[in-house]
């Protein structure tokens, strides 16, 4: 029945989640002069509007899971060792984060970088929309965590193996990136890692900080890297329009 619950749960937000960008180009609100800041603020808001309504299904499904999990959490708790990716029993989660987040960042912007490397962007445009970049970066990686993260751990933890719970969060964050950033098999297949490993986080230290925190540091070259491009475009785009001679 957990089961059910999580996969009811994920998978309802996820399609509503995939289409939530149409519902934001319709929005005749305006929040900024570029088009690609004003559409991603409505559907950040939109976004958290989603992880509102999930949270509250979860504190239905199990509250006591529920309070346990939406919290910080002990963020020094030690880890449980995998050899493969240098995290040794009783390591603690202080240290397997801070390395988390450098390599893992480090990693999304390569991939980032080589999709955009193309578009022309200047790095002045992050500078000049960083606010704007940090939060949404701040606001998508909460609601995603609450959604792929919270949305499996709170029904499930306790009721099945740990390691399915962290199979099903790497299946279930991984899939929707076929058509999201970093994108296709190679987006897919990063995605499901980080979807298992932020889900072990969760677990292991009781509470959502590394998970959130790790999210948010990979958000930040993806959207800075879809604002350069946006930027860039608006920028040629009125810079021809001002040489253009009249007629």
């Amino acid at each position: 029945m957990a089961i059910i619950l999580a996969l009811v749960i994920v998978i309802a937000a996820t399609a509503v989640i995939l289409n939530l960008g149409h519902f934001a180009n319709r929005s005749p609100y305006s929040a900024s002069g570029l088009a690609y800041i004003d559409t991603q603020f409505k559907y950040q808001t939109l976004l958290l509007g989603v992880a509102a309504i999930v949270l509250l299904g979860l504190y239905f499904v199990n509250a006591e899971n529920f309070w346990s999990y939406l919290a910080p959490g002990n963020i020094g708790a030690p880890a449980k060792g995998v050899a493969w990716l240098g995290i040794y029993d009783h390591q603690s989660w202080v240290g397997v984060g801070v390395a988390l987040s450098f390599f893992i960042t480090f990693g999304t912007s390569t991939f980032v970088y080589l999709q955009f490397r193309k578009s022309g962007g200047a790095l002045k445009h992050a500078f000049h929309y960083l606010s704007w970049i940090l939060l949404f970066s701040c606001t998508n990686a909460f609601s995603e965590e609450v959604v792929y993260r919270l949305g499996v751990v709170v029904p499930l933890a306790g009721s099945i193996d740990t390691s399915y719970i962290l199979l099903i969060s790497a299946i279930a964050f991984g899939a929707p990136h076929l058509r999201g950033m970093p994108n296709g098999i190679v987006g897919a297949l990063m995605a499901g890692f980080l979807g298992w490993l932020l889900a072990k986080s969760v677990i292991e230290t009781n509470g959502i900080f590394w998970a959130w925190f790790i999210h948010f540091l990979q958000d930040i070259p993806i959207f800075s890297a879809f604002v350069m491009a946006a930027a860039s475009t608006a920028f040629e785009r009125d810079a021809h329009k001002a040489v253009r001679p009249s007629i």
